[in-house]
């Protein structure tokens, strides 16, 4: 660790502090280096400084509510971080990890307070920032974001717009068109479902802040096969159709074809998961796949092991794609089978009607 002046007047980030201010602060300023894979800052930890990077490049994260790990930003040069729990005396939001060796300047937290925030232009700047990083923090640790790259996240926020629904008021309905994708901000949506023949609806899940919904009908190009009602005052971040393709399905949605998949051994490299419903399942599937269809695996695959690899399938590839890119988005390897089962070449057999769980 080194303690000199150093000549911050060049840097952009300090363009707005007085002369006097500036000079105080490069006298105050600490030179620090870091080999790459330190955590420089950690999440929960109280803030006792604010740093500067001369030189390197560093990742920062945070956990989502489901215990994803989500990666909010990678800086470099010139940027500044560790600022927002010394404004707002409240404990580190995020971690930040050297990817490469790091060299920082380094400003102790008495010295960040007395220097600094006694300069009301550069205050007002770093209050902003502040507001603006709250924001997307809040937005990337809900579950359909936390593992989308932070270029990604920067076009889903320009895309992405609030709509709020009162208590009893519907979201989407059942049989209509899909046109765009739904993330609770908060509140709580009932999802209901009826039949043809039912006058009533049945109640057959209900979500909280952070999830979504309203993907299936977009990946399939199908129309809604449910309703979803807000149970209380809601608010939600709603994203069109063509931005969910362009963004969110294009990160999460990946494929595999038959011929990338050994006949032999792939009961040993994969889980193979039929997303239909278990009748479809028990009539033909193929073997060695377990029947999870695609409402039980959003409710239950928290629970799955995330060092297997899987690929899910149908028919052709419709529930097959909304089950490879709900397990995608959650953090598991997953990969839909191109074609599904009508183009699979391998053994095909009646199966039985227990729908099969791969728990760790």
């Amino acid at each position: 660790m080194e303690r000199q002046s150093v000549d911050l007047s060049k840097y952009s980030y300090f363009s707005s502090l007085s002369g006097s201010a500036l000079t105080a602060l490069s006298e105050r300023i600490e030179i620090v280096n870091y080999p790459a894979g330190t955590v420089i800052v950690q999440e929960g930890a109280v803030g006792d400084a604010f740093y500067f990077v001369k030189e390197g490049q560093l990742e920062v994260t945070s956990r989502s509510p489901a215990g994803l790990e989500a990666k909010l930003a990678v800086i470099g040069r010139e940027q500044g971080f560790g600022e927002m729990a010394l404004l707002t005396c409240s404990i580190r939001s995020s971690s930040v990890t050297a990817v490469t060796d790091v060299m920082l300047y380094r400003l102790q937290k008495k010295d960040f307070e007395e220097m600094v925030l006694n300069d009301f232009a550069f205050r007002s700047i770093l209050l902003r920032k502040t507001e603006d990083y709250t924001q997307i923090n809040k937005i990337k640790t809900l579950q359909p974001f936390a593992l989308l790259p932070p270029e990604k996240m920067c076009a889903v926020m320009e895309k992405m717009a609030e709509k709020e629904y009162g208590p009893g008021e519907d979201i989407i309905v059942q049989g209509e068109k899909g046109d765009a994708y739904y993330i609770i901000k908060s509140g709580r949506v009932s999802v209901l479902k009826k039949k043809k023949a039912d006058e009533e609806y049945r109640r057959v899940a209900e979500l909280g802040e952070g999830d979504a919904f309203g993907e299936e009908a977009l990946i399939r190009d199908d129309p809604r096969n449910a309703t979803c009602r807000a149970v209380e005052k809601t608010t939600v971040y709603v994203l069109h159709k063509a931005d969910f393709n362009g963004i969110i399905k294009a990160a999460f949605l990946e494929n595999i074809f038959p011929e990338e998949i050994s006949a032999d051994t792939y009961l040993d490299e994969y889980i193979v998961i039929d997303a239909r419903v278990p009748a479809e399942y028990e009539e033909e599937h193929i073997y060695g796949a377990q029947n999870i269809p695609v409402e039980v695996l959003r409710q239950e695959c928290a629970g799955f092991d995330k060092s297997k690899q899987y690929i899910t399938y149908c028919l052709n590839d419709s529930r097959g794609m909304v089950a490879a890119f709900l397990l995608k988005n959650r953090g598991f390897n997953a990969k839909c089978l191109r074609g599904g089962m009508s183009g699979w070449p391998g053994r095909l057999v009646t199966g039985s009607d227990i729908v099969h769980m791969p728990t760790q």
